[in-house]
């Protein structure tokens, strides 16, 4: 059966969304009834568009200093979980033999307030969803292109991943334009 789970969609260089222009998304979920994945190369302190509904001044700077926190996408912003290639009590899902998906709050303190925090973990507020269908027309429509790998997204480096995925795929990001399906 074909399924999206566990694979990366790349967003193409034409796509304009501001939650989804440059984004790399691992879905983690892919069925008869949609799509759930997370945005892995945003840091949530290069988004201002969450940062600027937190009114807190401690969770502000919080959000403003961490490497390891992400915005995974617009649905349930105020809800967390975590990435990781650890093994933890938590543990919610074990997406592959590197990832695990967990709400560990042991695991949560440590990447919010230990200096160096653990390696490859991400803290992702939100996902993001797609309806019935709506993913797959979008992949037909030429929105997203879809990476096998997974196993990447703690390797690389989120501020250029895109970059890389992108032009191993073959596309020059500066010769691309239109709109969405239509270069």
């Amino acid at each position: 059966m074909y399924t999206l789970k566990n694979k990366l969609l790349v967003s193409m260089p034409n796509m304009t969304d501001p939650y989804f222009a440059k984004s790399v998304i691992f879905i983690c979920e892919y069925n008869n009834d949609g799509a759930i994945g997370f945005i892995i190369n945003k840091p949530v302190s290069t988004m201002k568009i969450i940062s600027s509904g937190i009114k807190d001044k401690f969770f502000k700077d919080l959000l403003s200093q961490s490497k390891k926190i992400y915005f995974g996408g617009p649905v349930s912003i105020h809800e967390a979980c975590i990435l990781s290639d650890k093994n933890t009590k938590n543990a919610l899902l074990n997406m592959s033999k590197k990832i695990k998906l967990s709400n560990d709050l042991e695991l949560i303190k440590k990447i919010l307030f230990e200096e160096k925090g653990p390696d490859n973990t991400k803290l992702i507020f939100g996902h993001s969803a797609w309806d019935k269908n709506q993913l797959d027309n979008e992949i037909k429509n030429g929105d997203w292109l879809i990476h096998d790998t997974s196993e990447i997204i703690f390797d690389k480096n989120p501020k250029t991943l895109w970059t890389e995925l992108i032009k191993s795929a073959g596309f020059d990001k500066f010769k691309i334009t239109g709109i969405s399906g239509i270069s």
